[in-house]
């Protein structure tokens, strides 16, 4: 792992251009508009690692276009434990495979923070960071989504500031949204639900009845 490394402007532009032959067109337009929000969300939050938050979305979907057997040989090259979950719900598998990519690919950009954004930006987990939820939401919000959970979530969000509500306050509660509207999309179509996006969806419900802040 890279220890504290600061990182500049010409590193992420360095890095945009190695992440392209990792995705397609579509894809990378994607990317670009998650490093956008990351850096947005970054400045509200975590001003001092708006540049490792911008990597680290650049870095989100690198295994995205990946199809199930490739993510599973990612898998079984990098040692990565694959329970029934992961072989019944492979979509989620590219957050696994991405972060463990990264290493081998990008030993540069090595980062805990960075990898963990990676990591975790698919399902949440049990204490997220603000860090992880950033990366996370950023996915979920940014301004090319026009599904529209990503567009009412987007606005909620965006409104609710503009409302001069509390910003962790309306953080949280877009997190529990935004974990709420993917479960109930799950459970409508009859799919799992990744234990780990429960656990985190109560973690941010629990935030909001102890306003603690100190995630």
């Amino acid at each position: 792992m890279v220890d504290e490394r600061i990182y500049t402007e010409d590193d992420v532009i360095r890095l945009r251009e190695l992440i392209k032959p990792y995705l397609t067109e579509k894809r990378y337009a994607h990317t670009l508009a998650v490093e956008r929000e990351a850096a947005y969300l970054g400045e509200i939050y975590l001003p001092e690692k708006v540049m490792k938050l911008r990597i680290s979305a650049l870095l989100h979907d690198i295994t995205k276009m990946c199809v199930s057997e490739k993510q599973l040989q990612y898998c079984s090259e990098f040692g990565i434990i694959v329970d029934d979950y992961d072989i019944l719900a492979p979509k989620t598998l590219h957050s696994k495979t991405a972060a463990a990519l990264v290493g081998r690919d990008f030993p540069e950009f090595d980062d805990c923070e960075i990898v963990d954004g990676v990591r975790w930006h698919t399902t949440g987990r049990d204490g997220m960071s603000v860090f992880e939820a950033i990366i996370y939401l950023a996915d979920y919000i940014e301004d090319t989504r026009t599904f529209p959970d990503c567009v009412e979530l987007r606005r909620y969000f965006r409104g609710s500031l503009e409302l001069g509500e509390d910003k962790y306050t309306v953080f949280y509660r877009t997190m529990v949204r935004s974990f709420d509207m993917t479960v109930r999309g799950l459970l409508d179509d009859g799919k799992l639900v990744c234990e780990d996006t429960v656990m985190a969806r109560n973690y941010f419900v629990k935030m909001l009845m102890t306003s603690d802040r100190s995630m």
